[in-house]
């Protein structure tokens, strides 16, 4: 039998052969395009702490609209605003209070009856008498952070150049000295509150902050970004935490028994760095600077009165600085309450335990009436009641003791407080914790620290050694209370 070939079977191979020979060529094509080993270049894999470090600096560099801005900006300087008014006060009456003994003293040495040896004008007390006063008005109504900053520095230097004035009266009325001559010869002390410039500063590392007429911040700060509102938050604390050691050492001067957060003549200042001593205030002796213990039925613990006498704030630690004995940390960021219904249930996680961000604004907050305390009082509560909706945001919060209180107190309630410290190298030091009722501490990020069920505040509730690395180290707390007050506290003791 013959086979017969159609001209569609011949259309048909052709068409096959084709199509084969058109997908063998994008095969070559395909394998011509693909990078060859040696040069083929493959992007880094970023592990999970650099992909969150990203997320979070292109977070602080999120630009921030201008009205929003303003209102964060209103927000966070009300608290700071209220301390800084509440600072001015107390040193307008410090002031009057020094320049009433200083013309007192100065009358007694004008009126003091001389040997006719004596100087012709050993009596002559008009270069003390011509300090000039500080007047707070000067500052008119409504004035700014900055504005309310520079006036308490004024204060300071006023009330210190007065009390030098009183120095050399005492001397020369007691010794029979001239007065001249013994005013010239004594200096005032260097510690003095940086002046707010310098503050800025400080907070930017020595770069330029931009400046912008529209702001609502002191000094014309531009707020536009959300890294230049934290950063105008921490310039915020940093004045506040100036001013607060000034007015520990301006007590000082008058012989105020010095209170948790006083400032020691001669050690360092709050940031533990050694800021100098002041004229006329009596250093503590060696004997009294050394950490001494008790025991009683709680084991072990801190004598409390010791350390309440003479430990200072700090949040930036140097095994350089002279000072010896505990330093607490009283600058804090707190949110809450959250409900925890009387139960202290760690396994129940809240946002801060997962990010930290100044910016945000939780709606799942409790409900209720709290207390805003005006008094960080460890078994009080001072303060006028207010109606929670549930709406929570970050607080920046600096007590003027070693013990915390939340923002608002309420009973079954859970709270979060966060921080930083720096130490200038990594080292091991004791810290005592103390909280009520309950709470749980993270430092950079690893738990170190829970207690469970109700308890009475104790500073030194529990004492461990904690390592800390160089650089800034991050403090997070969750407290929970039960009823009544809540609050902690965080002591650390370099050594």
């Amino acid at each position: 039998m013959t086979r017969t070939t159609t001209g569609a079977d011949r259309l048909t191979k052709i068409f096959s052969w084709l199509i084969a020979l058109f997908l063998a060529g994008g095969l070559v094509y395909l394998f011509w395009r693909l990078p060859s080993p040696e040069n083929q270049t493959l992007a880094p894999i970023k592990k999970p702490e650099q992909v969150s470090r990203q997320i979070k600096e292109e977070q602080a560099q999120r630009p921030l609209p201008p009205d929003y801005a303003q209102r964060l900006v209103e927000q966070s300087e009300v608290l700071v605003r209220q301390e800084l008014e509440d600072r001015l006060r107390r040193f307008q009456v410090m002031s009057d209070r020094m320049d009433a003994q200083k013309d007192t003293l100065l009358t007694l040495v004008e009126n003091r009856r001389l040997p006719a040896s004596a100087p012709r004008d050993a009596n002559n007390t008009s270069q003390a008498r011509a300090i000039p006063r500080a007047n707070a008005q000067s500052t008119g109504n409504n004035p700014s952070i900055q504005a309310l900053y520079g006036m308490l520095r004024e204060f300071e230097l006023e009330i210190q150049r007065n009390h030098l004035a009183v120095t050399a009266a005492r001397q020369a009325l007691s010794g029979g000295l001239s007065f001249p001559e013994v005013y010239r010869s004594l200096t005032m002390g260097s510690s003095l509150m940086p002046d707010f410039e310098n503050l800025i500063s400080r907070q930017t590392g020595g770069e330029e902050w931009t400046r912008s007429q529209r702001s609502n911040a002191s000094a014309g700060l531009q707020i536009s970004s959300t890294a230049e509102l934290n950063n105008y938050r921490g310039l915020l604390g940093e004045a506040s935490r100036q001013s607060a050691l000034a007015g520990t050492r301006l007590e000082g001067l008058f012989g105020i028994p010095r209170s948790p957060g006083a400032m020691m003549a001669g050690g360092s200042g709050g940031d533990g760095t050694g800021d100098g001593g002041m004229a006329g205030v009596t250093p503590a002796s060696s004997s009294q600077r050394t950490l001494r213990w008790r025991t009683d039925e709680r084991g072990r613990t801190l004598n409390v009165d010791m350390v309440k006498a003479q430990a200072l704030p700090g949040r930036r630690f140097s095994r350089a600085a002279e000072r010896q004995g505990w330093l607490y940390v009283n600058t804090w960021y707190m949110i809450g309450p959250w409900e925890n219904f009387g139960i202290d249930d760690f396994t129940i996680v809240h946002p801060p335990e997962i990010s930290i961000d100044f910016d945000a604004v939780y709606t799942n907050g409790k409900v209720g009436t709290g207390r805003v305390e005006t008094d960080s009082h460890p078994l009080k509560m001072i303060g006028n009641d207010v109606r929670m909706d549930g709406t929570l945001r970050w607080q920046f919060k600096q007590s003027e003791s070693m013990h915390n209180a939340p923002p608002v107190t309420a009973s079954n309630a859970t709270y979060y407080a966060y921080t930083e410290l720096y130490f200038d190298e990594a080292i091991t030091m004791m810290v005592a914790i103390g909280t009520d009722d309950s709470g749980k501490i993270w430092i950079n990020g690893r738990p170190v620290f829970q207690d469970s069920g109700s308890s009475w505040y104790y500073i030194d509730e529990h004492i461990a050694p904690f390592d800390f690395q160089q650089g800034w180290n991050r403090i997070l707390v969750r407290l929970e209370n039960g009823d009544g007050p809540a609050g902690f506290s965080f002591l650390i003791l370099p050594r």
